[in-house]
């Protein structure tokens, strides 16, 4: 039995590539401004707040990087490698983000 291709017509991949690139340049944007922002923010907050859009940031990157890499697949096997890929390094990643952020808040709370 074969498998089926998922291979997107070259037109499409195109344009999967430019709407990811210009969700890209909008997140930038987000987070220029939200950094820009924080510059208001109460001292006390001010580290949090650097931590949790920084975390942020490095998410959607990697959510884009994953959606390029998605576009150019062309079997299920490869889509449900990379989906597991993703989903273990995000839980490696929150893992990471919840002792930075029990760090910086002072949390002794080790759930």
């Amino acid at each position: 039995m074969t498998e089926p291709k998922l291979e997107l017509p070259a037109e499409l991949r195109e344009l999967v590539e430019k709407t990811i690139d210009q969700a890209e340049k909008a997140a930038a944007l987000f987070f220029d401004v939200a950094r820009r922002s924080t510059a208001t923010t109460s001292s006390s907050t001010l580290k949090l707040s650097k931590r949790v859009l920084a975390f942020s940031e490095e998410s959607l990157k990697t959510d884009f990087e994953h959606a390029r890499k998605l576009a150019a697949m062309s079997t299920i096997q490869e889509v449900a490698a990379a989906q597991s890929e993703l989903v273990n390094g995000q839980i490696a990643s929150t893992e990471r983000h919840i002792r930075e952020l029990a760090k910086t808040t002072g949390s002794t709370d080790r759930t």
